[in-house]
Protein backbone atom coordinates (compact mmCIF):
# COMPACT_ATOMS: atom_id res chain seq x y z
CA UNK A 1 0.00 0.00 0.00
CA UNK A 2 1.27 3.49 -1.08
CA UNK A 3 0.47 6.51 1.08
CA UNK A 4 1.35 10.19 0.04
CA UNK A 5 4.30 12.12 1.26
CA UNK A 6 2.43 13.99 3.67
CA UNK A 7 1.07 11.44 6.09
CA UNK A 8 3.33 11.29 9.25
CA UNK A 9 4.70 7.55 10.56
CA UNK A 10 2.54 7.55 13.55
CA UNK A 11 -0.51 8.30 11.46
CA UNK A 12 0.71 4.97 9.69
CA UNK A 13 0.60 2.86 13.23
CA UNK A 14 -3.06 4.32 13.54
CA UNK A 15 -3.83 2.82 10.20
CA UNK A 16 -1.86 -0.54 10.72
CA UNK A 17 -3.73 -0.79 14.07
CA UNK A 18 -7.36 -0.13 12.52
CA UNK A 19 -6.39 -2.64 9.43
CA UNK A 20 -5.47 -5.25 12.05
CA UNK A 21 -8.51 -4.93 14.05
CA UNK A 22 -10.91 -4.71 11.37
CA UNK A 23 -9.63 -6.93 8.67
CA UNK A 24 -8.25 -4.75 5.30
CA UNK A 25 -11.46 -5.07 3.38
CA UNK A 26 -13.16 -2.96 6.12
CA UNK A 27 -10.38 0.05 5.83
CA UNK A 28 -9.88 1.85 2.57
CA UNK A 29 -6.82 4.23 2.24
CA UNK A 30 -6.25 4.38 -1.53
CA UNK A 31 -5.59 8.09 -2.42
CA UNK A 32 -8.92 7.99 -4.92
CA UNK A 33 -11.27 7.24 -1.86
CA UNK A 34 -9.57 9.04 0.12
CA UNK A 35 -10.14 12.31 -2.28
CA UNK A 36 -13.66 11.01 -3.01
CA UNK A 37 -14.56 11.57 0.86
CA UNK A 38 -13.34 15.02 0.95
CA UNK A 39 -16.11 16.28 -1.13
CA UNK A 40 -19.70 16.88 -0.22
CA UNK A 41 -22.56 18.00 -2.65
CA UNK A 42 -21.35 21.76 -2.61
CA UNK A 43 -18.29 22.20 -0.71
CA UNK A 44 -14.68 20.93 -2.57
CA UNK A 45 -11.98 20.14 -2.25
CA UNK A 46 -12.02 19.35 1.19
CA UNK A 47 -9.39 17.27 3.65
CA UNK A 48 -8.48 14.00 2.44
CA UNK A 49 -9.07 11.70 5.67
CA UNK A 50 -6.25 9.48 6.72
CA UNK A 51 -8.97 6.46 6.22
CA UNK A 52 -12.55 4.85 5.51
CA UNK A 53 -13.91 3.00 7.26
CA UNK A 54 -16.68 0.31 5.64
CA UNK A 55 -18.20 -1.12 9.21
CA UNK A 56 -20.94 -3.87 8.73
CA UNK A 57 -21.79 -3.84 12.48
CA UNK A 58 -22.52 -1.75 15.20
CA UNK A 59 -19.32 -3.58 16.91
CA UNK A 60 -17.37 -2.85 14.35
CA UNK A 61 -18.10 0.97 14.38
CA UNK A 62 -17.63 1.14 18.33
CA UNK A 63 -13.99 -1.31 17.39
CA UNK A 64 -13.44 1.71 14.95
CA UNK A 65 -13.83 4.70 17.48
CA UNK A 66 -11.98 2.93 20.38
CA UNK A 67 -9.17 2.14 17.93
CA UNK A 68 -8.64 5.82 16.21
CA UNK A 69 -9.31 7.24 19.82
CA UNK A 70 -6.52 5.18 21.46
CA UNK A 71 -4.39 6.45 18.71
CA UNK A 72 -5.98 10.05 18.84
CA UNK A 73 -7.78 9.85 15.37
CA UNK A 74 -10.67 12.73 14.87
CA UNK A 75 -14.28 10.19 13.82
CA UNK A 76 -15.94 11.22 11.27
CA UNK A 77 -19.26 9.46 10.36
CA UNK A 78 -20.90 9.88 7.33
CA UNK A 79 -24.50 8.39 5.56
CA UNK A 80 -25.40 8.58 1.89
CA UNK A 81 -23.29 11.48 1.17
CA UNK A 82 -26.54 13.94 1.01
CA UNK A 83 -24.76 16.70 2.90
CA UNK A 84 -24.07 20.38 1.39
CA UNK A 85 -23.18 21.55 5.22
CA UNK A 86 -19.42 20.07 5.58
CA UNK A 87 -21.35 17.90 8.00
CA UNK A 88 -19.30 14.11 7.15
CA UNK A 89 -15.73 16.31 5.80
CA UNK A 90 -13.25 16.05 7.82
CA UNK A 91 -11.42 18.87 9.31
CA UNK A 92 -7.89 17.34 10.03
CA UNK A 93 -5.50 14.80 7.71
CA UNK A 94 -5.62 12.28 10.68
CA UNK A 95 -9.02 11.59 10.47
CA UNK A 96 -11.00 8.72 9.99
CA UNK A 97 -14.29 8.86 7.99
CA UNK A 98 -16.98 5.84 9.22
CA UNK A 99 -19.13 4.85 6.23
CA UNK A 100 -22.16 3.59 7.51
CA UNK A 101 -24.21 2.40 4.48
CA UNK A 102 -23.03 -0.81 5.14
CA UNK A 103 -25.01 -1.23 8.04
CA UNK A 104 -28.13 -1.63 6.26
CA UNK A 105 -30.09 -4.70 7.76
CA UNK A 106 -33.88 -4.39 8.67
CA UNK A 107 -33.72 -5.38 12.53
CA UNK A 108 -37.35 -6.00 13.24
CA UNK A 109 -40.69 -4.87 12.31
CA UNK A 110 -42.86 -5.16 15.58
CA UNK A 111 -46.19 -5.03 13.78
CA UNK A 112 -47.75 -5.55 16.74
CA UNK A 113 -45.99 -3.22 19.31
CA UNK A 114 -46.19 -0.53 15.98
CA UNK A 115 -42.39 -0.31 15.75
CA UNK A 116 -39.37 -0.63 13.69
CA UNK A 117 -35.64 -1.01 14.36
CA UNK A 118 -33.39 -0.62 11.46
CA UNK A 119 -29.48 0.27 10.91
CA UNK A 120 -28.12 3.66 10.56
CA UNK A 121 -26.82 2.93 7.22
CA UNK A 122 -30.57 1.86 5.50
CA UNK A 123 -31.89 4.05 2.85
CA UNK A 124 -35.51 5.39 3.53
CA UNK A 125 -36.34 3.67 0.36
CA UNK A 126 -35.40 0.28 1.91
CA UNK A 127 -37.48 1.25 5.56
CA UNK A 128 -40.69 1.81 3.62
CA UNK A 129 -39.89 -1.62 1.46
CA UNK A 130 -39.34 -3.40 4.81
CA UNK A 131 -42.89 -2.26 6.13
CA UNK A 132 -44.61 -2.93 3.23
CA UNK A 133 -47.78 -5.52 3.42
CA UNK A 134 -47.94 -4.37 7.12
CA UNK A 135 -50.62 -1.66 6.51
CA UNK A 136 -47.83 0.72 8.87
CA UNK A 137 -45.54 3.13 7.93
CA UNK A 138 -43.22 5.57 10.15
CA UNK A 139 -45.13 9.06 10.52
CA UNK A 140 -42.17 11.15 8.62
CA UNK A 141 -40.91 8.48 5.95
CA UNK A 142 -38.08 9.91 4.33
CA UNK A 143 -36.56 12.83 2.23
CA UNK A 144 -37.11 13.14 -2.01
CA UNK A 145 -33.14 11.89 -1.67
CA UNK A 146 -34.62 8.46 0.21
CA UNK A 147 -32.98 6.26 -2.39
CA UNK A 148 -29.44 7.62 -1.01
CA UNK A 149 -30.44 9.13 2.12
CA UNK A 150 -30.03 7.20 5.48
CA UNK A 151 -31.71 7.02 8.27
CA UNK A 152 -28.88 7.64 10.27
CA UNK A 153 -27.91 10.92 8.53
CA UNK A 154 -31.50 12.30 8.51
CA UNK A 155 -31.38 11.69 12.38
CA UNK A 156 -27.95 13.06 12.37
CA UNK A 157 -28.98 16.48 10.06
CA UNK A 158 -33.02 16.55 10.44
CA UNK A 159 -34.81 16.15 7.72
CA UNK A 160 -38.20 16.75 6.63
CA UNK A 161 -40.53 15.84 3.38
CA UNK A 162 -42.80 12.70 2.75
CA UNK A 163 -45.39 13.00 6.06
CA UNK A 164 -43.75 15.79 7.37
CA UNK A 165 -46.64 18.63 6.78
CA UNK A 166 -48.54 16.63 9.47
CA UNK A 167 -45.65 14.97 11.64
CA UNK A 168 -43.20 17.07 11.60
CA UNK A 169 -39.53 15.67 11.24
CA UNK A 170 -37.51 12.73 11.78
CA UNK A 171 -37.07 13.60 15.18
CA UNK A 172 -40.38 13.34 16.12
CA UNK A 173 -40.55 9.82 14.81
CA UNK A 174 -37.95 8.57 17.02
CA UNK A 175 -38.33 6.28 20.21
CA UNK A 176 -34.72 5.57 20.41
CA UNK A 177 -31.08 5.08 19.12
CA UNK A 178 -27.54 2.93 19.81
CA UNK A 179 -24.88 5.11 19.44
CA UNK A 180 -20.88 4.29 19.30
CA UNK A 181 -19.85 6.46 22.19
CA UNK A 182 -16.24 8.39 21.69
CA UNK A 183 -14.62 6.08 24.00
CA UNK A 184 -16.38 2.83 21.64
CA UNK A 185 -19.20 2.45 24.31
CA UNK A 186 -22.37 1.08 22.75
CA UNK A 187 -25.27 3.01 24.32
CA UNK A 188 -28.96 2.88 23.20
CA UNK A 189 -31.54 5.26 24.57
CA UNK A 190 -35.09 4.86 24.82
CA UNK A 191 -36.99 2.10 26.93
CA UNK A 192 -34.11 -0.21 24.98
CA UNK A 193 -31.66 0.92 26.90
CA UNK A 194 -32.98 -0.85 29.92
CA UNK A 195 -32.44 -4.32 30.85
CA UNK A 196 -35.32 -7.39 29.32
CA UNK A 197 -37.38 -4.27 27.95
CA UNK A 198 -38.80 -3.85 24.35
CA UNK A 199 -37.68 -0.25 22.59
CA UNK A 200 -41.60 0.73 22.44
CA UNK A 201 -41.09 4.29 23.78
CA UNK A 202 -38.96 7.10 23.95
CA UNK A 203 -40.03 8.08 27.60
CA UNK A 204 -39.00 6.51 31.25
CA UNK A 205 -36.46 9.18 32.30
CA UNK A 206 -34.35 12.43 30.79
CA UNK A 207 -34.86 11.82 27.27
CA UNK A 208 -31.42 11.06 25.62
CA UNK A 209 -32.28 10.14 22.29
CA UNK A 210 -33.18 13.98 21.79
CA UNK A 211 -29.01 14.39 22.42
CA UNK A 212 -27.91 12.38 19.26
CA UNK A 213 -30.79 13.83 17.08
CA UNK A 214 -29.47 16.80 14.92
CA UNK A 215 -25.82 16.02 16.43
CA UNK A 216 -24.24 15.80 13.37
CA UNK A 217 -22.22 12.84 14.85
CA UNK A 218 -21.04 15.61 17.69
CA UNK A 219 -21.48 12.97 19.92
CA UNK A 220 -21.09 9.81 18.84
CA UNK A 221 -21.81 7.43 15.89
CA UNK A 222 -25.55 6.09 15.44
CA UNK A 223 -25.71 2.70 14.76
CA UNK A 224 -29.37 1.47 14.91
CA UNK A 225 -32.88 2.92 15.60
CA UNK A 226 -35.79 2.66 16.78
CA UNK A 227 -38.93 4.37 14.70
CA UNK A 228 -42.68 4.59 15.36
CA UNK A 229 -45.20 3.43 13.34
CA UNK A 230 -48.89 4.30 12.66
CA UNK A 231 -51.64 3.29 10.37
CA UNK A 232 -50.67 3.62 6.54
CA UNK A 233 -53.64 6.58 5.64
CA UNK A 234 -56.10 4.35 3.23
CA UNK A 235 -57.27 7.18 1.01
CA UNK A 236 -54.84 9.68 -0.77
CA UNK A 237 -55.66 12.49 -2.85
CA UNK A 238 -54.05 15.55 -4.58
CA UNK A 239 -54.24 18.89 -5.27
CA UNK A 240 -52.16 21.83 -7.16
CA UNK A 241 -52.73 25.83 -7.34
CA UNK A 242 -51.21 28.56 -9.07
CA UNK A 243 -50.57 32.14 -7.33
CA UNK A 244 -49.41 35.35 -8.59
CA UNK A 245 -46.62 36.05 -5.87
CA UNK A 246 -45.02 34.54 -3.19
CA UNK A 247 -47.19 36.14 -0.46
CA UNK A 248 -50.20 34.58 -1.26
CA UNK A 249 -48.96 30.95 -1.89
CA UNK A 250 -47.64 31.59 1.86
CA UNK A 251 -50.58 32.51 3.22
CA UNK A 252 -52.36 29.07 1.85
CA UNK A 253 -49.87 26.75 3.17
CA UNK A 254 -49.96 28.89 6.80
CA UNK A 255 -53.99 28.02 6.44
CA UNK A 256 -53.84 24.55 5.40
CA UNK A 257 -51.22 23.99 7.86
CA UNK A 258 -53.73 24.86 10.88
CA UNK A 259 -56.60 22.35 9.15
CA UNK A 260 -53.97 19.12 10.07
CA UNK A 261 -55.22 17.90 6.58
CA UNK A 262 -51.77 17.99 4.45
CA UNK A 263 -49.96 15.06 4.93
CA UNK A 264 -46.93 16.37 2.57
CA UNK A 265 -46.72 19.66 0.29
CA UNK A 266 -44.49 22.24 -1.03
CA UNK A 267 -44.10 25.25 -3.10
CA UNK A 268 -41.87 26.62 -5.88
CA UNK A 269 -41.27 29.29 -8.16
CA UNK A 270 -41.80 29.63 -12.11
CA UNK A 271 -37.31 29.63 -11.74
CA UNK A 272 -37.55 26.47 -10.08
CA UNK A 273 -40.43 24.69 -12.55
CA UNK A 274 -37.83 25.47 -15.14
CA UNK A 275 -34.59 24.86 -13.90
CA UNK A 276 -35.03 21.84 -11.26
CA UNK A 277 -34.85 18.48 -12.47
CA UNK A 278 -36.54 16.46 -9.84
CA UNK A 279 -39.77 18.92 -11.22
CA UNK A 280 -39.72 18.16 -15.07
CA UNK A 281 -38.99 14.41 -14.41
CA UNK A 282 -42.52 14.75 -14.86
CA UNK A 283 -42.68 14.54 -18.64
CA UNK A 284 -40.32 11.69 -18.79
CA UNK A 285 -42.50 10.31 -21.11
CA UNK A 286 -43.08 6.40 -20.50
CA UNK A 287 -41.31 6.47 -17.10
CA UNK A 288 -43.50 8.65 -15.43
CA UNK A 289 -46.60 7.29 -17.75
CA UNK A 290 -46.01 3.35 -16.41
CA UNK A 291 -45.48 5.23 -12.45
CA UNK A 292 -48.87 6.83 -12.60
CA UNK A 293 -50.77 3.66 -13.96
CA UNK A 294 -49.53 1.36 -11.47
CA UNK A 295 -50.65 3.72 -8.86
CA UNK A 296 -54.43 3.38 -9.40
CA UNK A 297 -56.78 1.80 -7.42
CA UNK A 298 -58.01 0.09 -10.26
CA UNK A 299 -55.75 -0.20 -14.38
CA UNK A 300 -58.26 1.98 -15.70
CA UNK A 301 -58.75 4.53 -13.06
CA UNK A 302 -54.11 4.71 -13.91
CA UNK A 303 -54.34 4.80 -16.86
CA UNK A 304 -56.76 7.71 -16.84
CA UNK A 305 -54.01 9.73 -14.43
CA UNK A 306 -51.36 8.58 -16.37
CA UNK A 307 -52.43 9.98 -19.69
CA UNK A 308 -53.26 13.15 -17.60
CA UNK A 309 -49.89 13.39 -16.41
CA UNK A 310 -48.26 12.60 -20.12
CA UNK A 311 -50.40 15.19 -21.80
CA UNK A 312 -49.56 18.01 -18.89
CA UNK A 313 -46.07 17.26 -18.63
CA UNK A 314 -44.41 20.02 -16.73
CA UNK A 315 -44.81 22.77 -18.70
CA UNK A 316 -48.34 24.08 -17.30
CA UNK A 317 -46.02 25.24 -14.06
CA UNK A 318 -44.64 27.89 -16.22
CA UNK A 319 -47.80 29.61 -16.58
CA UNK A 320 -47.87 30.56 -12.97
CA UNK A 321 -45.26 32.59 -10.66
CA UNK A 322 -45.71 29.53 -8.19
CA UNK A 323 -47.41 26.90 -7.44
CA UNK A 324 -48.54 24.63 -4.63
CA UNK A 325 -48.67 20.68 -4.83
CA UNK A 326 -50.36 19.05 -1.82
CA UNK A 327 -50.68 15.28 -0.49
CA UNK A 328 -53.64 14.85 1.44
CA UNK A 329 -54.88 11.35 3.10
CA UNK A 330 -58.07 9.97 5.00
CA UNK A 331 -59.02 7.10 6.96
CA UNK A 332 -62.04 6.77 4.20
CA UNK A 333 -63.38 8.04 0.59
CA UNK A 334 -65.71 10.58 2.50
CA UNK A 335 -62.87 11.76 5.15
CA UNK A 336 -60.80 12.43 2.18
CA UNK A 337 -63.62 13.57 0.05
CA UNK A 338 -64.04 16.52 3.02
CA UNK A 339 -60.33 17.27 3.63
CA UNK A 340 -59.86 18.10 -0.13
CA UNK A 341 -62.78 20.23 -0.49
CA UNK A 342 -61.14 22.25 2.61
CA UNK A 343 -57.60 22.59 0.96
CA UNK A 344 -59.46 22.96 -1.85
CA UNK A 345 -61.65 26.27 -0.90
CA UNK A 346 -58.63 27.31 0.69
CA UNK A 347 -56.13 27.23 -2.46
CA UNK A 348 -58.74 29.16 -4.21
CA UNK A 349 -59.18 31.48 -2.12
CA UNK A 350 -55.33 32.67 -2.59
CA UNK A 351 -54.85 31.53 -6.31
CA UNK A 352 -55.98 29.42 -8.81
CA UNK A 353 -56.40 25.07 -8.81
CA UNK A 354 -54.40 23.60 -11.24
CA UNK A 355 -53.68 20.21 -12.53
CA UNK A 356 -52.57 17.90 -10.04
CA UNK A 357 -49.76 16.20 -11.65
CA UNK A 358 -46.72 16.82 -9.64
CA UNK A 359 -47.96 15.50 -6.43
CA UNK A 360 -49.13 12.39 -8.46
CA UNK A 361 -46.07 11.73 -9.71
CA UNK A 362 -43.82 12.16 -6.67
CA UNK A 363 -46.07 9.66 -5.04
CA UNK A 364 -46.42 7.32 -7.82
CA UNK A 365 -42.39 6.67 -7.25
CA UNK A 366 -41.26 8.96 -4.12
CA UNK A 367 -37.97 7.60 -4.24
CA UNK A 368 -36.43 7.99 -7.56
CA UNK A 369 -32.66 9.14 -8.74
CA UNK A 370 -31.24 11.99 -6.70
CA UNK A 371 -31.08 13.62 -10.42
CA UNK A 372 -32.14 17.06 -8.91
CA UNK A 373 -28.58 17.97 -7.20
CA UNK A 374 -27.99 19.10 -10.38
CA UNK A 375 -30.00 21.23 -12.61
CA UNK A 376 -31.53 20.31 -15.83
CA UNK A 377 -28.77 21.10 -18.19
CA UNK A 378 -25.96 19.67 -15.32
CA UNK A 379 -25.86 23.24 -13.15
CA UNK A 380 -24.36 22.77 -9.66
CA UNK A 381 -27.30 23.09 -7.23
CA UNK A 382 -27.10 24.02 -3.30
CA UNK A 383 -30.05 25.27 -0.95
CA UNK A 384 -30.00 27.10 2.20
CA UNK A 385 -33.05 26.84 4.74
CA UNK A 386 -35.03 28.09 7.81
CA UNK A 387 -37.72 27.03 9.79
CA UNK A 388 -40.40 30.29 11.06
CA UNK A 389 -43.45 30.19 13.37
CA UNK A 390 -46.40 29.80 11.42
CA UNK A 391 -47.50 33.31 12.23
CA UNK A 392 -44.07 35.26 11.04
CA UNK A 393 -44.79 33.30 7.04
CA UNK A 394 -46.22 36.82 5.89
CA UNK A 395 -42.99 38.51 7.46
CA UNK A 396 -40.53 36.25 6.18
CA UNK A 397 -41.56 36.11 2.78
CA UNK A 398 -41.11 40.10 2.75
CA UNK A 399 -38.04 40.63 3.93
CA UNK A 400 -36.75 37.47 1.57
CA UNK A 401 -38.18 38.98 -1.30
CA UNK A 402 -36.71 42.43 -0.65
CA UNK A 403 -32.80 40.50 0.51
CA UNK A 404 -33.16 38.61 -3.03
CA UNK A 405 -34.04 42.05 -5.19
CA UNK A 406 -31.49 44.14 -3.47
CA UNK A 407 -28.98 41.15 -4.48
CA UNK A 408 -29.87 40.35 -8.13
CA UNK A 409 -27.63 42.81 -9.63
CA UNK A 410 -24.83 40.21 -7.19
CA UNK A 411 -26.39 36.89 -9.00
CA UNK A 412 -26.25 38.03 -12.16
CA UNK A 413 -22.55 39.11 -12.12
CA UNK A 414 -21.62 35.87 -10.98
CA UNK A 415 -24.13 33.87 -13.22
CA UNK A 416 -26.01 32.30 -10.40
CA UNK A 417 -29.61 31.84 -10.53
CA UNK A 418 -32.00 31.91 -7.33
CA UNK A 419 -35.10 29.86 -7.23
CA UNK A 420 -37.02 29.39 -3.84
CA UNK A 421 -39.33 26.80 -2.35
CA UNK A 422 -41.84 26.49 0.59
CA UNK A 423 -43.26 23.69 2.83
CA UNK A 424 -44.78 23.82 6.21
CA UNK A 425 -43.60 21.25 8.58
CA UNK A 426 -45.94 20.72 11.79
CA UNK A 427 -46.47 24.13 12.94
CA UNK A 428 -43.59 25.50 11.11
CA UNK A 429 -42.99 27.67 7.82
CA UNK A 430 -40.22 26.34 5.61
CA UNK A 431 -38.04 28.55 3.21
CA UNK A 432 -35.62 27.18 1.28
CA UNK A 433 -33.66 29.48 -1.63
CA UNK A 434 -31.51 27.24 -3.67
CA UNK A 435 -28.78 28.57 -6.40
CA UNK A 436 -27.81 27.07 -9.36
CA UNK A 437 -24.22 28.05 -11.71
CA UNK A 438 -22.06 26.26 -14.01
CA UNK A 439 -19.24 24.76 -12.77
CA UNK A 440 -17.26 21.35 -12.48
CA UNK A 441 -19.37 17.90 -11.96
CA UNK A 442 -17.05 16.15 -9.50
CA UNK A 443 -17.06 12.30 -8.64
CA UNK A 444 -19.28 12.33 -6.13
CA UNK A 445 -21.73 14.08 -8.22
CA UNK A 446 -21.24 11.59 -10.69
CA UNK A 447 -21.64 8.82 -8.26
CA UNK A 448 -24.96 9.79 -7.12
CA UNK A 449 -26.82 11.09 -10.07
CA UNK A 450 -25.35 8.32 -12.16
CA UNK A 451 -22.31 8.32 -14.67
CA UNK A 452 -24.37 8.59 -18.28
CA UNK A 453 -26.57 11.25 -17.37
CA UNK A 454 -23.57 13.45 -15.95
CA UNK A 455 -21.42 12.57 -19.02
CA UNK A 456 -22.31 15.73 -20.95
CA UNK A 457 -20.85 17.97 -18.41
CA UNK A 458 -17.86 15.64 -17.16
CA UNK A 459 -15.10 18.33 -18.93
CA UNK A 460 -16.85 21.33 -17.59
CA UNK A 461 -14.00 23.46 -15.57
CA UNK A 462 -13.69 24.01 -11.92
CA UNK A 463 -15.38 27.61 -11.65
CA UNK A 464 -14.55 28.51 -8.10
CA UNK A 465 -15.35 32.16 -8.62
CA UNK A 466 -18.75 31.63 -8.86
CA UNK A 467 -18.38 29.10 -5.84
CA UNK A 468 -17.55 31.57 -3.64
CA UNK A 469 -20.09 33.90 -4.71
CA UNK A 470 -22.55 31.23 -4.05
CA UNK A 471 -20.22 30.53 -0.49
CA UNK A 472 -21.03 34.53 0.29
CA UNK A 473 -24.61 34.39 -0.93
CA UNK A 474 -25.48 31.36 1.30
CA UNK A 475 -23.84 33.16 4.58
CA UNK A 476 -25.60 36.16 4.16
CA UNK A 477 -28.78 34.45 3.70
CA UNK A 478 -28.14 32.23 7.00
CA UNK A 479 -27.66 35.45 9.01
CA UNK A 480 -30.84 37.26 7.72
CA UNK A 481 -32.88 34.07 8.94
CA UNK A 482 -31.25 33.74 12.35
CA UNK A 483 -32.00 38.04 12.43
CA UNK A 484 -35.55 37.21 11.48
CA UNK A 485 -35.89 34.30 14.81
CA UNK A 486 -35.56 31.49 12.27
CA UNK A 487 -33.83 28.44 13.26
CA UNK A 488 -31.95 25.75 10.80
CA UNK A 489 -31.47 22.21 10.71
CA UNK A 490 -28.30 20.61 9.07
CA UNK A 491 -25.95 22.93 11.03
CA UNK A 492 -22.84 21.05 10.61
CA UNK A 493 -20.09 23.02 9.89
CA UNK A 494 -22.03 25.35 7.88
CA UNK A 495 -24.74 27.77 9.60
CA UNK A 496 -23.95 29.89 12.42
CA UNK A 497 -24.78 28.31 15.71
CA UNK A 498 -22.70 29.08 18.74
CA UNK A 499 -22.59 32.43 17.83
CA UNK A 500 -26.74 32.78 17.90
CA UNK A 501 -27.08 30.83 21.01
CA UNK A 502 -27.45 32.43 24.49
CA UNK A 503 -24.10 31.86 26.68
CA UNK A 504 -25.81 29.45 28.70
CA UNK A 505 -27.33 27.31 26.51
CA UNK A 506 -24.23 27.09 24.44
CA UNK A 507 -21.77 26.37 27.58
CA UNK A 508 -24.34 23.55 28.43
CA UNK A 509 -23.84 21.96 24.82
CA UNK A 510 -20.44 22.87 25.38
CA UNK A 511 -20.12 20.84 29.23
CA UNK A 512 -22.04 17.82 27.46
CA UNK A 513 -19.64 17.62 24.67
CA UNK A 514 -16.55 17.39 27.14
CA UNK A 515 -17.98 15.24 29.23
CA UNK A 516 -18.35 12.69 26.08
CA UNK A 517 -15.65 13.46 24.34
CA UNK A 518 -13.05 14.53 26.37
CA UNK A 519 -10.22 14.99 23.57
CA UNK A 520 -12.75 16.56 20.95
CA UNK A 521 -12.24 13.60 18.63
CA UNK A 522 -15.78 12.95 17.53
CA UNK A 523 -16.00 14.72 14.24
CA UNK A 524 -14.80 17.36 15.53
CA UNK A 525 -15.68 21.27 14.41
CA UNK A 526 -19.12 19.88 13.98
CA UNK A 527 -21.46 22.68 15.44
CA UNK A 528 -18.83 24.65 16.37
CA UNK A 529 -17.49 22.19 18.82
CA UNK A 530 -13.61 22.48 18.07
CA UNK A 531 -12.08 19.45 19.39
CA UNK A 532 -7.95 19.78 20.56
CA UNK A 533 -5.24 17.47 19.06
CA UNK A 534 -4.50 15.25 21.04
CA UNK A 535 -0.95 12.52 20.21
Amino acid sequence: MSMADHIRADDLMALDALQRALGDDRVLADAKTRDYYANDIFWQPGIPPLAVVMAQTGEEVAEAVRVAAEHGLSVVPRGGGMSYTKGYLPDRADSVVIDTRKLNRIVEVNADDRYITVEAGCTWESVNAALEGTGLRTGYWGPLSGVNATVGGALSQNSAFFGSALNGTVAEAVLGVTVALPDGRLATTGSGGRKGTKPFTREGGPDLTGLFLGDNGAFGVKVSATLRLWPRPAETGFLSFGFQSLNAMAAAQVEMARTRLVAEGFGIDRTKAQHSASVNRISDGLKALGAVATSGKSLLEGVKAAAGVAVAGANFLKAHNYTLHIVTEGADADALRRGMATLSAIGRAHGTEIENSVPKVMRAKPFGPVRGMLGLNGERWVPIHAVFPLGDAQRVVDANEAFFAERQPFMERHGIVYSVMSMTVGNEFFLEPAFYWTDEITPLHAASVGAEIVKPWMNRPANPETRNAVAELRRATQELYAGLGGVSWQIARDYPFAEILKPETWSLLQDVKRALDPRGLMNPGSLGLKGTQVR
